[in-house]
């Protein structure tokens, strides 16, 4: 961003962590291609749905975690004075509004509005049962093919499911990592073996939704192991290191949606994923990601 860009802009560029925006719009195009849902106006509404909605929940989770910021993150937009308090709530709101609003499925949307609620407000001051919930808002987020009109019956609902509950585990880990990152008395070992199972579980779900190791599966394993030769070799994990492994790991997030639409078949859609990963990244480098 250039010192002519308006400051409180910045900060909701900032609250809005704009650039995992494009995951969940990932999430949801690569559940229609399992689920064999057509990419018409209804998918388009559920993707903007469920961005609105991502986007809210980071809205929330800075609003209510204001005075933990003030210590831990100080760098948050609502902590530096970057964006007013009253603004960011009115963002939240519209937000959560627009994305039902949206939604073509709204009961499915609408709960996981009430879990982004529960996680900011609520869960997450419980750390495993934040994880848990945390990790079922991305599993139903994946799993939304499965409640649009045009979707498949079996098995396409399987792998839907068998693919969503690792993206669960997948984001659980993600999730566990970010309290991590503010304990200072974490021991480096757990820090490595949560940090295996995003792309573990990763991978057993490309092999169940592919019906087999090639080829999705097996190019999606160039990534995962080199994130977990990374992890293998670290020796300590300090905050930024923790902070780094979470920014790949979301970013990782794209690759594996993408990976999930060329194992169902549909190559067009996985290429879309791939490429929106480069401006996702370019954005990451400009504005946190956490």
């Amino acid at each position: 961003m250039n010192a002519a860009t308006p400051r409180p802009f910045v900060g909701l560029l900032r609250l809005l962590r704009v650039g995992t925006l494009f995951s969940p719009a990932a999430d949801v195009a690569a559940s229609a291609a399992m689920a064999g849902a057509p990419f018409d106006a209804t998918l388009a509404r559920a993707a903007a749905a469920s961005v609105c909605l991502y986007a809210a929940g980071m809205a929330w989770n800075d609003i209510a975690d204001r005075s933990v910021d003030r210590a831990t993150r100080p760098e948050r937009p609502l902590v530096r004075g970057d964006l007013p308090l009253a603004r960011a709530v009115g963002v939240g709101v519209l937000l959560i509004a627009l994305g039902l609003a949206l939604s073509p499925c709204r009961s499915h949307h609408g709960l996981i509005a009430a879990l982004v609620l529960a996680y900011d407000f609520g869960s997450k001051a419980a750390p495993l049962l934040g994880v848990l919930t945390m990790g079922t808002l991305r599993a139903l987020n994946l799993a939304t093919g499965l409640w649009l009109p045009s979707a498949l019956p079996d098995p396409h609902r399987e792998r839907v499911l068998v693919a969503a509950t690792c993206y669960g585990v997948y984001i659980a880990a993600v999730t566990m990592l970010g309290i991590f990152e503010d304990d200072k008395h974490v021991r480096p070992r757990a820090v490595a073996a949560v940090q295996t199972a995003p792309p573990v579980a990763a991978l057993f779900a490309l092999v169940v939704v592919q019906g087999g190791p090639w080829p999705a599966p097996c190019v999606a394993a160039a990534f995962a192991l080199w994130f977990l030769r990374r992890n293998t070799r670290a020796k300590a994990w300090p905050q930024a290191e923790i902070r780094r492994s979470m920014g790949l790991l979301l970013l990782g997030t794209m690759i594996f949606t993408a990976s999930l639409a060329w194992a169902s078949g549909q190559p067009v859609v996985a290429a879309a994923i791939a490429v929106a990963i480069a401006p996702a990244r370019w954005i990451a480098r400009r504005i946190a990601l956490t």
